[in-house]
């Protein structure tokens, strides 16, 4: 994939940037308001679409090194993405496209990595598109070498003042996205910048952990506690312990934990035969946050329950082989 190195701004063509074509049904959210979808309808952004590397200091001198994919309008929303401690920013280089929406195809190996490969993330509404920041933390250039809390929380407070002084971008509306250590960073992202600038709408994490200085749990009271509450959603799976614990401890009006049943960490959560599709719920958390109108919501199954209303004994040397639940009653073959 070829990175841009150069800010310098084109003159418009007069003609919408190449984007996807195929645009699934519609749903807006009920809480979007007027001005949100009026911010859709701006002039074409005079960027091309081809990502531009960024550089930017942290406030104890170590300089990092970013991506920043333009939306095809003026004043479209941002999408800040946080990386796992297994990869850098390059995790992110398929997911970034999709998100901005104009037509870029990176060539890129996918092997054994499925968040790399395109050809299964769903479709795009046509007239969405993201601007998309990522970025790598210190140490981390091909995978982290060290667990360096404290640096990288020095390094998430750098990220999003940086994005805070890009142009064409509504920095009203903005939304954080991490996996694993990235998926505590989207949160504590989003509190760091609601308290210096505002406009963060909602965080999601893949896997968080408590991986920082801070339980996963601590930034979504956080998050919880600004005026208006804002959103944070978790996805993890139930056999990821460390992950299924941060996830399960947290809790609040405006959180949102989806769950499920195998092992897999961070961006392994990305596949495509996942239920429900973890970038059909990415859409839905835009929706819902108000970044996104148009993108197709995903309506998820109330979870199950359960009352244990009597204890019937049971001989330890029987081995059960089989239920069946007939006509209201349950049968024990062994």
């Amino acid at each position: 994939m070829t990175l841009v190195a150069s800010e310098k701004l084109i003159e418009p063509t007069g003609t919408e940037p190449a984007r996807a074509t195929e645009t699934e049904t519609h749903r807006a959210a009920t809480e979007v308001t007027q001005a949100d979808i009026e911010k859709t309808e701006t002039a074409v952004n005079p960027l091309p679409p081809e990502p531009i590397e960024q550089s930017f200091q942290t406030s104890d001198g170590i300089t990092l090194t970013g991506t920043f994919y333009p939306a095809w309008t003026i004043d479209a929303p941002l999408v800040v993405l946080f990386h796992w401690a297994r990869g850098d920013q390059s995790e992110w280089a398929a997911i970034a496209p999709w998100l901005q929406n104009r037509g870029l195809l990176p060539n890129l190996d996918a092997t054994g990595q499925p968040w790399l490969d395109a050809s299964w993330f769903p479709a795009m509404p046509e007239e969405a598109s993201f601007n998309v920041f990522t970025f790598t933390f210190r140490g981390c250039e091909g995978g982290c070498q060290i667990f360096d809390r404290e640096g990288w929380l020095l390094d998430i407070e750098a990220a999003m003042a940086f994005v805070a002084g890009l142009e064409n971008v509504d920095l009203s509306r903005v939304a954080t996205m991490g996996a694993s250590i990235g998926g505590d960073g989207a949160a504590y992202a989003c509190h760091v910048y609601n308290t210096d600038y505002g406009g963060c709408r909602g965080a999601l994490s893949l896997s968080p952990g408590g991986y920082l200085t801070f339980t996963y749990a601590q930034e979504v009271a956080n998050l919880a506690s600004q005026s208006p509450q804002i959103p944070a959603w978790c996805l993890y799976s139930i056999g990821d312990g460390t992950s299924a614990q941060a996830c399960e401890a947290a809790s609040g009006e405006g959180y949102r934990k989806i769950a499920y049943p195998d092992s897999a960490h961070g961006l392994a959560l990305l596949e495509p035969n996942r239920d429900p599709n973890p970038l059909d719920l990415t859409l839905d958390f835009l929706n819902e946050i108000g970044l996104c109108p148009s993108c197709m919501a995903v309506t998820l199954e109330a979870p199950m329950t359960y009352e244990v209303i009597h204890v019937f004994p049971h001989d330890p040397l029987a081995f059960t082989q089989g239920l069946i639940y007939l006509d209201g009653f349950l049968y024990e073959s062994t």
